[in-house]
């Protein structure tokens, strides 16, 4: 039914009758979709029906329907009725127009609460590439394109979903980039609720040459299916190619696709689609590929999974990854460079976890053992080092809540590693958990832990724990309560004091040097201590509980010359003041 229809009806009191809309009410349990694309025009245009269920505690009147303001709705419909529906603006930054187009429906009868409804919806317009929600906040436009990226176009044709361009419709609350995490925690709650949803849409565009392929999140071919079809604009038949996103689950992949002239190259545990004149550029990324096997067979075990990675057109746009698809420009690069862009999707096509924190802190982590492995231990510190700062400042946002430029954060008791949304978090401090957890019971036993790991058995947050415990004999609850299940901050070490004394009698001549090392922060943790000597270094392993001190005896076979409290493996507020230089004996 026509805008100005539903305007008159909505004027006239018989759509909205509750007192509030409420947009988190409905989840989409099923989507189905056919999507043109014109790529001369930059036109999608959209038909399908959604299956929606009330998961609100009261009955509902009104449903909410968003895409992008990019696109308009074209009709509603119910039981092959026109549904009354009025269409308006709603400013959000979940699309990269900052601003949606909204369809709020008016239902025939109020569905109750676990009811179900499905509507018949039309929706298109045109996709073009658009940074507005960036600019507005003051990002040079260059730079912002560079993320937002999305667009159809002849050159460059690639769309991702919720976060980026909705092309498919969503309800949710407005947010603001502007407000912290409000965008990321909206979307993270949104793919929570749809985390069961079924997704399928068959997309399609027109190929004059036969020679496009249509790639993307499970598609349902490599290429897509070359089909005939009636061309109005010619009166006569053209090519049309297609391909199926096919999505048990929204929780862990965005529905993303991009259109191209590509020629796919398979490899072990790899599916690459690259553009013409890129074929060295592509072996490249293979190469890169191969070389990670061996690591990730050792730490995840062997695996017949593929990760995909689909070339973009534009060698600018930033990379973007969504569970085992990386959709990234091709772009040459030092091996080792590749080798690290490409590690957090192969672990993803690898290693699933309903824990956020578990996938996204082990692809970072992984990455940092590949660096070791190259580069040595301190480089691969160096690399965890990117997140501390960063960890820093969200720990501070959180100690002064009322203070605007820090920004609204979550609750502590829901910003946890177990219910965060916040990358810094998931990626950063859980890239450290699992160092520490490395640097505490070794290699072997966590490497068996994460092969042994069975996602359809994490039903409970102690279940990861209670792997580690299994394969190492040691009791880690202490570090879970800090780490994972707690948000209590960060350590903060200073290094007490230092007794250092030649041992009387002892006919080796040893120094007996104990060492007190305060942590003043908020979360225990067991922190590296290198003893050094003019002869040498000595490390060992402390446990400090938070806000407590703890002491270490050691035998040295020299006079101590200075102490150091954590190597960079621990995070913590400020390593500036970790050492400790013992000023040398003056001559009698």
């Amino acid at each position: 039914m026509k805008r100005a229809l539903s305007l008159l009806l909505l004027a006239s009191g018989m759509a909205v009758s509750a007192p509030a809309l409420d947009r988190e009410a409905f989840t989409v349990t099923r989507y189905q979709l056919d999507v043109q694309i014109d790529r001369t025009s930059h036109v999608m245009a959209v038909t399908g029906k959604l299956t929606l269920r009330n998961d609100s505690k009261v009955p509902q009147k009104n449903a909410a329907l968003q895409v992008s303001s990019s696109l308009r709705w074209n009709g509603i419909a119910i039981a092959d009725q026109p549904a009354e529906w009025i269409e308006d603006d709603y400013t959000s930054d979940i699309d990269h127009t900052g601003l949606l187009s909204e369809a709020i429906v008016n239902l025939p009868t109020a569905i109750p609460s676990g009811g179900t409804i499905v509507l018949d919806v039309q929706f298109g317009g045109r996709v073009t590439a658009d940074s507005t929600r960036l600019t507005r906040m003051g990002a040079p436009a260059e730079l912002a394109l560079r993320n937002d990226w999305d667009q159809i176009s002849p050159s460059f044709t690639a769309v991702r979903g919720l976060g980026y361009v909705l092309w498919y419709p969503v309800s949710i609350s407005a947010v603001s980039l502007s407000d912290g995490n409000a965008v990321v925690d909206a979307i993270a709650a949104w793919k929570r609720r749809h985390q069961q949803s079924t997704f399928h849409a068959h997309v399609s565009v027109i190929d004059e040459d036969a020679r496009l392929c249509i790639a993307g999140t499970a598609m349902a071919s490599t290429c897509g299916v070359l089909s005939k079809t009636d061309d109005p604009r010619s009166e006569g038949i053209t090519n049309q190619i297609s391909n199926d996103i096919r999505l048990s689950g929204l929780a862990q992949a965005v529905p993303a696709f991009a259109v191209a002239e590509y020629t796919r190259l398979e490899r072990p545990g790899l599916a690459l689609s690259y553009i013409r004149d890129q074929a060295s550029v592509a072996q490249d990324y293979a190469t890169a590929a191969e070389a990670n096997q061996s690591m990730l067979n050792e730490w995840l075990g062997s695996s017949s999974n593929t990760a995909t990675v689909i070339a973009l057109a534009d060698l600018n746009a930033n990379p973007y990854q969504s569970g085992s698809l990386l959709l990234a420009p091709l772009r040459r690069s030092q091996s080792a460079t590749i080798e690290q862009l490409l590690i957090p999707v192969q672990v993803a096509a690898r290693f699933r976890s309903p824990r956020p924190w578990i996938e996204n802190g082990l692809q970072r982590f992984l990455q940092a053992i590949n660096i070791e492995r190259h580069s040595g231990r301190k480089t691969a510190l160096q690399f965890l080092d990117e997140y501390r700062l960063p960890l820093v400042k969200v720990e501070e946002a959180e100690a002064n809540p009322g203070d605007k430029e820090n920004h609204a954060r979550e609750s502590p008791g829901n910003r946890t590693l177990l219910n965060t949304a916040d990358e810094i978090l998931l990626r950063g401090k859980g890239s450290y958990v699992f160092w520490m957890l490395r640097d505490m019971i070794g290699d072997a036993p966590l490497e068996k832990a994460l092969t042994g790991y069975r996602p359809e058995s994490d039903t409970n947050p102690g279940y990861f724990q209670g792997l580690l415990l299994e394969n190492s004999a040691r009791d880690l609850a202490w570090f879970f309560e800090d780490w994972v299940y707690q948000d209590l901050g960060l350590p903060e070490f200073r290094i007490d004091n230092v007794y250092a004394r030649p041992q009387a009698d002892d006919p080796n001549k040893l120094y007996l040097v104990t060492t007190t090392i305060e942590n003043l922060g908020g979360a225990s943790a067991e922190v590296p201590v290198s003893i050094q000597t003019s002869s040498g270094e000595r490390w060992v392993r402390m446990l400090v509980k938070a806000r407590q001190k703890n002491s270490e005896r050691t035998q040295l076979p020299a006079a101590l010359t200075r102490v150091v409290v954590n190597d960079g493996s621990v995070p913590e507020v400020d390593p500036s003041n970790n050492t400790f230089d013992v000023p040398p004996k003056s001559e009698p």
